[in-house]
């Protein structure tokens, strides 16, 4: 759905819908933020930059704590469904959650 500001009217528009995959983490102890961004850095975004219909990657580092978190934006849900297949968590990172969520809104 999309907003249309001059007639304060809800658009359908299925094909402005997107997905994004919803992934928590457990960050190994004792490791440093730059160690993460360096690992995202090295392996995990070059790859993740030849998904099918990439949108946009997000990667949170947690205020406290080893929790990670990051957003990662396709065009459909079958995009999204096949990159959760596709993903390789190894240890020492733990994953907490795994889940497809549309886009509600966007700025």
């Amino acid at each position: 759905m999309a907003y249309d500001p001059g007639s304060d009217r809800v658009l359908e528009e299925m094909d402005m819908s997107k997905f994004a995959v919803v992934t928590k983490v457990e960050l190994p102890e004792g490791e440093t933020i730059e160690h993460g961004r360096q690992e995202l850095e090295t392996n995990v975004i070059p790859m993740l930059k030849h998904a099918p219909g990439l949108v946009a990657a997000y990667f949170l580092s947690p205020p406290t704590g080893r929790e990670g978190l990051s957003f990662i934006v396709f065009e459909t849900k079958e995009q999204a469904e096949g990159a959760i297949q596709m993903q390789k968590i190894e240890p020492p990172i733990k994953l907490i959650s795994n889940e497809v969520r549309e886009v509600a809104a966007s700025a």
